[in-house]
């Protein structure tokens, strides 16, 4: 009789520590995508037709622009008829250059611009060059940033950030030590988000060039041939991340083809 009670004494003292030691289901990982485009429209004509096309066709939670500073106005009216919003930065006219389109039903929790290089100087060829004061050489380009958008909701966000990096790096050593600091920097704002980020752009390289390492060191790239036989404008997300439905997409004004990508991670 004795045993018996010390048995039980002794199983009632051990259910506390029995349910401390128990761990609690994980909650079930959950698909999380995001569908987006980028386009460098260079000069194309008919563009606020170009972009309604583009938005009525892919219907993309985000759009990502290059060289549109001189084109606000038209960028906004084409979003305004497609029920987009269009984000530009308004500081100065360099961060202008990159423009970002959001679908009007997504809720926009933060919006700004990360500066990867200062003006800088680069071969006087490079397109897009100029003086930096009177009497200079025109061997300049402007600032290039990271123009970025923060979508969603309570309990998971994304982060899309938009580039555009310094052209002939390829061929010029100063265009070259250039480009591998954008890409530097690009890879450290990627790297320091705290949503889910992907950046997309017009990176004047091929994905899998050595121009690209510092960027392919973080995160994987989805792209296609968007300008002429070379892809250089690519959609970036973490290296667990899957895309689907990458292209570049025919019948658009300008020498850059649009591309487009579904990407999707499981958090």
């Amino acid at each position: 009789m004795k045993h018996s009670r010390r048995r039980t004494l002794a199983l009632a003292l051990l259910v506390p520590f029995a349910t401390l030691l128990t761990v609690p289901a994980a909650e079930a990982a959950t698909e999380r995508t995001i569908k987006v485009v980028t386009y460098n429209v260079g000069d194309a004509g008919g563009l606020k037709a170009d972009l309604v096309r583009l938005i009525e066709t892919e219907r993309p939670a985000v759009i990502g622009l290059q060289e549109v500073a001189d084109r606000e106005e038209v960028v906004k009216e084409a979003a305004a008829a497609t029920g987009y919003v269009a984000i530009y930065e308004s500081d100065r006219r360099a961060v202008r250059h990159n423009a970002i389109l959001v679908r009007g039903n997504l809720t926009v929790t933060g919006h700004g611009a990360q500066e990867i290089s200062p003006a800088s100087k680069v071969d006087p060829s490079t397109p897009g060059t100029g003086p930096a004061e009177p009497g200079d050489c025109g061997c300049w380009v402007p600032p290039k940033y990271v123009n970025w958008v923060r979508v969603g909701g309570t309990g998971f966000e994304w982060v899309v950030g938009v580039v555009h990096l310094t052209p002939s790096a390829q061929r010029f050593a100063l265009n070259r030590e250039l480009h591998n600091l954008q890409v530097r920097a690009t890879a450290d704002w990627f790297s320091s988000r705290v949503a889910e980020p992907v950046v997309m752009g017009d990176f004047n390289a091929e994905p899998g060039s050595d121009l690209m390492a510092g960027l392919r060191r973080v995160a994987d790239s989805y792209s296609a041939p968007s300008h002429g036989t070379r892809s250089i404008d690519h959609v970036w997300a973490e290296n667990d991340s899957t895309g689907s439905e990458v292209a570049a997409l025919g019948g658009y004004g300008s020498d850059h083809r649009p591309v487009r990508a579904r990407v999707t991670v499981t958090r």
